[in-house]
């Protein structure tokens, strides 16, 4: 991995190298860009196969989020933290038990960090020491990135950071932390993003509409409820079975199928809504719908070669940044003091947002995902970064 290059090639602002001998913490926070305000996006706390796909998804999904903010007419800019994946429960030592090199990638990095905090004796909970950790490092960016919850991050763990910080959302007693608040907001934004694809083909209705649901976590399964209530005609997968009964109990007429190869389903919209990296060189000339429409972040493998075929083959694609800031308008409206109605309300704009990319290719007689870009790139432009 090229750091340098990849951070010029993504655009990047900065990225931190963040590690706390007293507590274990090992994490990169990636900041994308300022230039519409502060950085905003989750803490991921994942297993990886080696530390560079950590921070190559960490750049990944902040640039993502600056896209995702300013597509979405949101005063906020793109980052994401990555804390290495870490049992629940983690005693620490009370001495180092990793040197600075150690807890960084192999290449040559200028800017890292060592915590000075005194070290913790291991008669406490390494998981919380760890956030907290975490949260001195943000405090010290001045609220150039403020965080909150992603995959594998509880309420309990911004809680700690919090104690630190006040950089940071989500925490114990938020909308972010209440009743899967931000997945179904996201997935209402997503439903929303489904039914104006429709109607852009001249479909006016979802009543009896077969669609495939690949991934039944939150997100997922929120979604399979508004498209059920909806009438459509669920295919759904997962690679946890007890999802995947859960929802053919629940919705009613549902069907399932192997996760690996749902994306070939016989339907009308295809919704990845699993890990990204789905649709692939392979997979698109797989795919028997004619709308791809989901919530997974980064669902393009290889994103002009997959696009291309799927233009060529007549698939509408629906940019997942758009389809997906359900969650991050949430966050940015609850930042604001706005109540659950109120947020709902401006994440159905999404349908909005999406039908203005839709026509701007058609317009332009470029892509969707080119199109979404050049909105957002329009907000982005002529802003000058935070210091």
């Amino acid at each position: 991995m090229q750091l340098w290059q990849e951070m010029e090639q993504e655009g990047m602002e900065e990225l931190l190298f963040c590690h706390d001998p007293g507590s274990g913490l090992k994490a990169v926070v990636a900041i994308h860009s300022t230039v519409l305000g502060p950085a905003l996006g989750g803490c991921r706390c994942w297993t990886y196969a080696s530390e560079e796909d950590a921070i190559r998804d960490a750049i990944q999904l902040a640039r993502g989020m600056t896209y995702k903010s300013a597509v979405s007419g949101l005063p906020y800019g793109g980052g994401k933290a990555v804390v290495w994946n870490i049992p629940t429960e983690w005693k620490v030592s009370n001495s180092p038990a990793q040197s600075q090199s150690q807890a960084i990638p192999s290449f040559p990095v200028k800017n890292v960090m060592d915590s000075d905090q005194l070290i913790i004796p291991n008669t406490n909970t390494g998981r919380a020491h760890i956030f907290r950790a975490l949260g001195r490092f943000l405090e010290r960016l001045n609220g150039r990135y403020i965080t909150g919850l992603d995959l594998g991050t509880t309420s309990t763990d911004m809680d700690q950071i919090r104690l630190e910080t006040a950089y940071v959302t989500d925490m114990t007693g938020s909308l972010g932390a209440q009743d899967d608040f931000t997945a179904e907001m996201t997935a209402y934004g997503v439903y929303a993003g489904i039914v104006t694809s429709l109607r852009h083909q001249g479909i006016a209705t979802l009543q009896g509409i077969p669609i495939a649901v690949q991934g039944l976590g939150k997100v997922g399964y929120a979604l399979c409820r508004h498209l059920h209530v909806a009438g459509a005609r669920l295919i759904v997968a997962d690679v946890v079975p007890d999802r995947v009964q859960r929802a053919l109990v629940q919705f009613s007429g549902a069907t399932s199928a192997d996760p690996a190869h749902i994306h070939a389903a016989d339907c009308k919209v295809f919704a990845p809504c699993a890990l990204g990296g789905v649709l692939t060189p392979a997979s698109v000339e797989e795919l028997r719908c004619s709308i791809v429409a989901g919530a997974a972040n980064n669902q393009l493998s290889q994103r002009q070669l997959v696009i291309g075929r799927m233009q060529a083959r007549g698939i509408l694609y629906a940019p997942d940044y758009v389809l997906n800031a359900g969650g991050i308008i949430s966050t940015a409206y609850e930042l604001e003091g706005a109540q659950p109605d109120t947020i709902r309300q401006k994440v159905a704009g999404i349908a909005d947002t999406l039908s203005a990319v839709y026509r701007a290719a058609a317009t332009s007689g470029i892509s969707t995902v080119d199109a979404a870009d050049q909105l957002a790139e329009a907000r982005l432009s002529g802003k000058t970064p935070r210091s």
